[in-house]
Formats: structure tokens, C-alpha cells, sequence
């Protein structure tokens, strides 16, 4: 029976892993809606629009390459396809800590022009921007690091389990 327990509990925080994976997918939406609605309201600014779109396109593309997790969802799981899912989830984890900081960098630049209409003084607005980008940085960072814990915890909580068969 503590077999089967310990294989539900991996197989929940492994669940819990993926609803993380979808909610990065979806804030990368609300990013490319933020640009669309942005361009649109300053569509009388021909440049502001198409750094805007950049941004859009960019994240979209990151959405695309980076954020996909069709290749790790099963339907169901076994011992042996929780760890091939695990494993497929620390690639993936991987490759999107890799770029995902670029991509957000090069989102958050493209707003820059059309943030600064909305502060009192370009400085202001560019130093707004560059907080957030630290901000996001660093609480971006402390999530991967946790993330990456839980998921070698996972992995050698499986292959333990596995070898005791």
C-alpha cells in the first residue's frame, strides 16, 4: 500500500508541476494581449505599433518553441511513464529558463516608448520598466530554483521507488 501512496503523491506534485507550466503559457497570452491592446491605443504612432507587434510576435514565437507541454501530458501513468513524464519536464524547464528571460527582456523593451506617455518623464518611465524587469528577474530566478527542487525530489523519489520493485 505505501507503494501505491508514495506513486500519488509524485504522480499530485507532478500534476501541480504542469498546472505551473499552463499558467506560464497563459501569463505569456496575457503578455501578447497586453502589446495588441497597446498598439492599438497608440495606432496614431506608427513606430510605437510596430514594437509593439515585435513584442506580440516575439512572445508568440516563445509561446510556440518554448512553452508547449503536449509532449509531457498523458493520459494516464505508470511508474516508468511518471519518470519518462518527469524527465521530459526537467528538459522542458530547462530550455524555457534558457530563453524565457531574453524573450521577456526584449517584451518589456519594446514598451518602453509607449510607457514613457505615461509617466511624467522618460526617466521616470524607463526606470519603472528596468524595476520591473529586476523585480521579475529575480522573483523569476527564486521560482526556477524551487522548481528545479521539486522536480530532482520527484525524479529521485521515483527512481527509488522504481529500484524497490
Amino acid at each position: 500500500m505505501k507503494k501505491q501512496d508514495t506513486f500519488q503523491e509524485q504522480l499530485e506534485k507532478f500534476e501541480k508541476l504542469l498546472v505551473g507550466a499552463k499558467m506560464a503559457k497563459l501569463s505569456s497570452v496575457i503578455l501578447v494581449t497586453v502589446s495588441l491592446v497597446l498598439a492599438f491605443r497608440s495606432r496614431d504612432n506608427s513606430l510605437y505599433v510596430m514594437l509593439l507587434l515585435m513584442g506580440a510576435l516575439a512572445i508568440i514565437f516563445f509561446i510556440d518553441k518554448f512553452l508547449s507541454i503536449k509532449e509531457i501530458k498523458q493520459k494516464s501513468y505508470t511508474q516508468t511513464s511518471l519518470i519518462s513524464s518527469i524527465s521530459k519536464l526537467k528538459t522542458y524547464m530547462a530550455n524555457r529558463k534558457k530563453y524565457e528571460m531574453y524573450f521577456m527582456t526584449f517584451w518589456v523593451l519594446t514598451l518602453i516608448p509607449s510607457a514613457t506617455l505615461h509617466f511624467e518623464s522618460n526617466v521616470l518611465g524607463i526606470v519603472a520598466i528596468l524595476s520591473y524587469i529586476t523585480l521579475v528577474s529575480v522573483l523569476g530566478y527564486l521560482a526556477y530554483k524551487k522548481t528545479d527542487k521539486e522536480i530532482a525530489l520527484l525524479e529521485s523519489t521515483m527512481e527509488y521507488e522504481l529500484e524497490l520493485q
